[in-house]
C-alpha cells in the first residue's frame, strides 16, 4: 500500500474521491471512484492518466456524451443466475441498459468510416467499449413485449391477445346486461343509484336494503351507513364466472411470457453482466474527465524517478481566490525546509504536495500548469496536526514521536515523507537536534520530502547541508497579513517584533526585547528582511513584465481580430454586390425570354402583325435597357470618347459588375453593342469602362456559378427541417435545396423529418432515389438524431 487510510485522510484525499463519485451515473462507477487508490507501477499510472486524457478528448468531441440512461441491472441479474423472475420494469431497465450499450458501441466502433478520424486516439476507451457484445435480440424482444408503461403488450404473444380480446368481450356482455338491468322498470325503485360498479372483481348494482331480498342475486358488499347493499345480478353471475376464469388465464400467460423474458437474460447473463462492467468502467472515466474539467486541471508530465516539480499547483479543495505554489524536489535538493509564521501556508503547501502526488498515481489530473513533472513514489508517508491521544496517555510531542518512528522504519530510496512542525512540543534546543537528526537520517535513506519548522536551528542546517533547501511562505509586514506565496531559498522569520509594533507595544518595551537579541540573530534578522524585499522587488517586476507581455499579446489579438473583421465586412460587402449584380442578370434572362417567346409568337402572324409585333419588341429592349443602366441623378460618371471604343475591344461594365466585349462601334446615339456572357446589350458610353488588359485579376475570371455559390455559403446551412411539412410540399422545398446545396460546394447535408408516423420520412426517401444530386442516403445514427433524420451524400 502507498498510504494507508490514515494518511489520505490527512491529504484530503477522500473529499477528492466524494466529489469524483459526484460525476458518476451508474452506482458501480460510484464504487470505483470510492475505492479508488494510488498505484506504484509508472505503466499502471501511466495508463490511468491515459484514460483521463482520454475522457476529455471524448468531451471535447461531444460535450454531452454519456452513459446516461443506463440503469443499476446487477441484483437483477444476480436473481436471473438463481432462477428468479423479473417483474416488466425491471425487464425495461435491462432493455434500456442495452440499447445504451449498443449505440455506445455503434457510435464510437463500428462506424468506423465517418468517425475514424474523431475518435482515432481513444484506444483505451475503444478497448473498453468492446467488450460490449450487442444484444439486439433481447431488446427488441422486451420493447416487443413490454410497453413502456410497465404493462405487458398484447403482442407479446397470440394467446394472450385472443385472452384480451375475450376479455374485453366478456366485459362488455356484462355491462350491456346491466344496462338492461337498470333500464328495467320493475328494479327502478330497488336502485339506490343508476350506476354500475365492481367488488372484488365482481360487477355489481347499489340496491337499497329494503329490497335486498326482492333482488335476485348475490350480495358482495354493504355501505358503510347500511342503507345500501351492492347485488350481483343473478343473469350475469355465469357471465362473472367466465370472465374471471379469462383473467385468471390472462395472469398465467403473462407470467409465462414474463419467464421467457427472465430465460432470455439468463441464457446471456455472463455477456450482459460484461457489458454493465464496460459500461461502468467508461462513466468511471468520463467522470475523471468532468472532474478535471471541473478543477481546470490537467495530466503531468510522469518520471521514473523519484522527483517533483509543480508549477503553479491549487489545492483543489480550496475555493475564492487560491494563491498556487510552484516548488521542485529530487534534483537540486531531496528536502525542503519551510519556515515562516503562523497561518501563512506552510501546512497547506504539504497537504497540496503530497495530494498532489496521490491524485496523479491514481490516475487523476491535477489542478497545475502543464510543465509541472511528477515522479512515482511507492510510499507516501504524512505526519500532518496534532496526534494527541487521551486514551493512549499521549502527548502532542510524544504522538509525533510514535508516528515518525514509524516513518523512519518504513522510509526508503522511493518514499514521500511530509512532516509538520518537525520536533514541536517539547524544548526548543532538544526539539531542533532531534529534528536535523531525523532530516539527516531520511537522506541518508534516499527519501525525499518536505518539513515545516519554526525553530532557527533549522535554517542554519539546511542552509549548510547538501540536499537541504531553504524555503519561507512570504509575510506582509505592512498589513500584518501573509501572502501565502511560497519563496524558496530564503529562509523565514517570525516577524514577532514587527507585529508586536504594528499592534501598538510600546516602543520602550520593544527596545527592551531587541537587546536579548543577540548580535548574530539581529544581523540574521536583517539578512533575511533583505533576502525578501529583494525577492518581492524581483517577483514585483516579473509580474509587471507578465501584465506587459499579456497587454502586447492582447493588443496583438486585437488588430488581428479588426483585421479580420474588416476582410470579413470586405466579403460580405462584395459577396453583396456579386449576388445583386446576378439578379440583375437573371431579370434580364427573364425578360429576354419573354422577348424570344414573343418573337417565335410574331412569325406565326401576318406581316403586318409581325411588324407590329417587332416594333413592340424593339420598344421593350430599349426600355430594358434604359431600365437596366439608369442611373442615380445625384452620380455623375464621364464614360470613354467614342473614338476610344474599338470592336473586340474589353470594356467593364459596373452596373452588372461584369466584362463584356464590344461588338459595334458606337452608334448616333453614344449606345455599344456588347456581348456580356450569354447576353447582347446596348449600354450607353457614360456606363462603360475600359479594362487595362494588363492587369487581370483572378477574382474577375470567377464564373457566373462559383459567384452565386460563395453568395448562398454565406446563409445556406447543412440541413433542413421539413418537419409538418406535407410530402409534396416537402420535395419542393428540399428539391432547391439541393439544388443551392451543390452550388455551394456541400458534400453532405441531413434532412430533418422527425419519427412521426413513418409517412414523410418514406416520401423523401421515394424522392431521393431518383434525384440527380444524390449520391447515396442513409437514416441519422445514435447522436445524429437517429430515425428522425436522413443523411444525404451529393455528388
Amino acid at each position: 500500500m502507498i498510504a494507508s487510510d490514515k494518511v489520505l485522510a490527512k491529504l484530503d484525499y477522500g473529499a477528492i474521491r466524494e466529489r469524483l463519485a459526484g460525476h458518476c451515473i451508474l452506482p458501480r462507477a460510484k464504487e470505483l471512484a470510492e475505492g479508488l487508490m494510488p498505484q506504484a507501477d509508472l505503466r499502471t499510472v501511466r495508463h490511468m492518466l491515459r484514460e483521463t486524457d482520454e475522457g476529455k478528448l471524448l468531451l471535447r468531441i461531444k460535450p454531452l456524451f454519456s452513459v446516461r440512461g443506463a440503469k443499476e441491472i446487477r441484483p437483477y441479474l444476480d436473481r436471473c443466475r438463481r432462477g428468479g423472475m423479473l417483474t416488466p420494469e425491471e425487464l425495461l431497465k435491462i432493455r434500456d441498459t442495452l440499447k445504451i450499450a449498443r449505440q455506445i458501441r455503434q457510435t464510437l466502433i463500428e462506424n468506423k468510416q465517418s468517425n475514424k478520424d474523431l475518435y482515432s486516439e481513444l484506444f483505451i476507451i475503444r478497448e473498453t467499449v468492446e467488450a460490449v457484445i450487442p444484444q439486439k435480440n433481447i431488446e427488441d424482444q422486451i420493447t416487443r413485449s413490454i410497453g413502456e408503461d410497465g404493462s405487458v403488450q398484447d403482442q407479446a404473444s397470440a394467446e394472450l391477445s385472443r385472452l384480451r380480446r375475450a376479455k374485453s368481450s366478456g366485459q362488455q356482455k356484462i355491462k350491456d346486461s346491466l344496462d338492461g338491468i337498470l333500464r328495467n322498470a320493475n328494479y327502478q325503485k330497488m336502485l339506490q343509484d343508476h350506476v354500475i360498479t365492481t367488488r372484488g372483481d365482481r360487477y355489481v348494482v347499489p340496491i337499497k336494503l329494503e329490497y335486498s331480498s326482492a333482488f335476485p342475486g348475490i350480495v358482495h358488499d354493504q355501505s358503510a351507513s347500511g342503507a345500501t347493499v351492492f347485488i350481483e345480478p343473478l343473469a350475469i353471475v355465469q357471465l362473472g364466472n367466465e370472465l374471471r376464469e379469462t383473467i385468471l388465464k390472462e395472469n398465467r400467460e403473462i407470467q409465462r411470457i414474463l419467464k421467457e423474458l427472465a430465460a432470455l437474460v439468463t441464457a446471456k447473463v455472463a455477456e450482459i453482466e460484461e457489458l454493465y462492467e464496460a459500461l461502468a468502467k467508461l462513466d468511471f472515466i468520463l467522470a475523471k474527465a468532468r472532474l478535471s474539467e471541473e478543477m481546470q486541471a490537467g495530466s503531468p508530465l510522469v518520471v521514473n524517478r523519484q522527483e517533483i516539480k509543480l508549477v503553479n499547483a491549487r489545492h483543489p479543495l480550496l475555493t475564492g481566490h487560491v494563491v498556487p505554489i510552484s516548488v521542485s524536489l529530487g534534483k537540486a535538493y531531496r528536502f525542503l525546509v519551510i519556515t515562516g509564521p503562523n497561518t501563512g501556508g506552510k501546512t497547506v503547501t504539504l497537504k497540496t504536495i503530497g495530494l498532489m502526488s496521490v491524485m496523479m498515481q491514481s490516475g487523476l489530473h491535477i489542478p497545475a500548469e502543464s510543465e509541472s513533472k511528477l515522479g512515482i513514489f511507492s510510499h507516501i508517508f504524512v505526519d500532518i496536526g496534532d496526534e494527541q491521544s487521551v486514551e493512549q496517555s499521549l502527548s502532542t510531542f510524544s504522538a509525533h514521536m510514535v508516528n515518525i518512528v514509524d516513518i523512519i522504519n518504513k522510509a526508503n530510496a522511493k518514499s514521500l515523507v511530509l512532516l509538520d512542525e518537525l520536533g514541536a512540543g517539547t524544548d526548543p534546543a532538544e526539539g531542533s537536534a532531534l529534528a536535523m537528526a531525523i532530516l539527516s537520517e531520511l537522506l541518508e535513506r534516499g527519501s525525499c520530502g518536505v518539513a515545516t519548522t519554526h525553530y532557527g536551528a533549522l535554517k542554519s542546517f539546511a542552509y549548510n547541508t547538501p540536499g537541504v533547501e531553504n524555503a519561507s511562505v512570504e509575510f506582509d509586514p505592512e498589513t500584518l497579513k501573509p501572502t501565502y506565496r511560497l519563496l524558496t531559498g530564503i529562509p523565514g522569520r517570525s516577524n514577532a517584533l514587527s507585529i508586536a509594533q504594528r499592534l501598538g507595544l510600546s516602543p520602550k518595551v520593544l527596545e527592551k526585547s531587541r537587546s536579548f537579541l543577540s548580535e548574530r540573530e539581529i544581523k540574521e534578522s536583517g539578512l533575511l528582511e533583505n533576502l525578501e524585499d529583494i525577492q518581492r522587488e524581483i517577483e514585483l517586476q516579473k509580474q509587471k513584465l507578465q501584465e506587459e507581455h499579456q497587454k502586447a499579446a492582447q493588443k496583438a489579438a486585437d488588430l488581428k481580430r479588426q483585421n479580420r473583421e474588416l476582410e470579413e465586412k470586405y466579403e460580405q460587402i462584395s459577396l453583396k454586390a456579386k449576388e445583386e449584380a446576378l439578379e440583375i442578370i437573371r431579370e434580364v434572362k427573364a425578360e429576354a425570354e419573354i422577348i424570344i417567346k414573343e418573337i417565335r409568337e410574331a412569325q406565326k402572324k401576318e406581316r403586318k402583325q409581325q411588324e407590329a409585333a417587332v416594333e413592340k419588341v424593339r420598344k421593350r429592349i430599349k426600355n430594358l435597357s434604359k431600365n437596366l443602366y439608369q442611373q442615380d441623378s445625384t452620380s455623375e460618371r464621364k464614360g470613354p470618347s467614342p473614338q476610344q471604343i474599338q470592336a473586340g475591344q474589353l470594356v467593364y461594365i459596373p452596373n452588372l459588375r461584369q466584362k463584356g466585349q464590344v461588338l459595334q462601334k458606337p452608334d448616333n446615339n453614344n449606345e455599344v453593342l456588347i456581348q456580356a456572357g450569354i447576353l447582347k446589350v446596348s449600354v450607353p458610353l457614360s456606363q462603360i469602362r475600359i479594362v487595362d488588359e494588363t492587369r487581370k485579376p483572378e477574382h474577375l475570371a470567377k464564373t457566373m456559378q462559383g459567384s452565386l455559390g460563395l453568395g448562398k455559403a454565406v446563409t445556406l446551412r447543412s440541413e433542413i427541417d421539413l418537419r409538418g411539412k406535407l410530402v409534396e410540399e416537402a420535395e419542393l422545398l428540399l428539391d432547391k435545396y439541393l439544388d443551392d446545396a451543390v452550388i455551394t460546394g456541400i458534400n453532405q447535408v441531413s434532412i430533418i423529418h422527425g419519427k412521426g408516423t413513418g409517412a414523410l420520412r418514406s416520401g423523401i426517401h421515394q424522392f431521393l432515389k431518383t434525384h440527380p444530386h444524390v449520391k447515396a442516403y442513409r437514416l441519422g445514427e445514435f447522436g445524429e438524431g437517429d430515425s428522425g433524420v436522413t443523411i444525404v451524400e451529393l455528388k
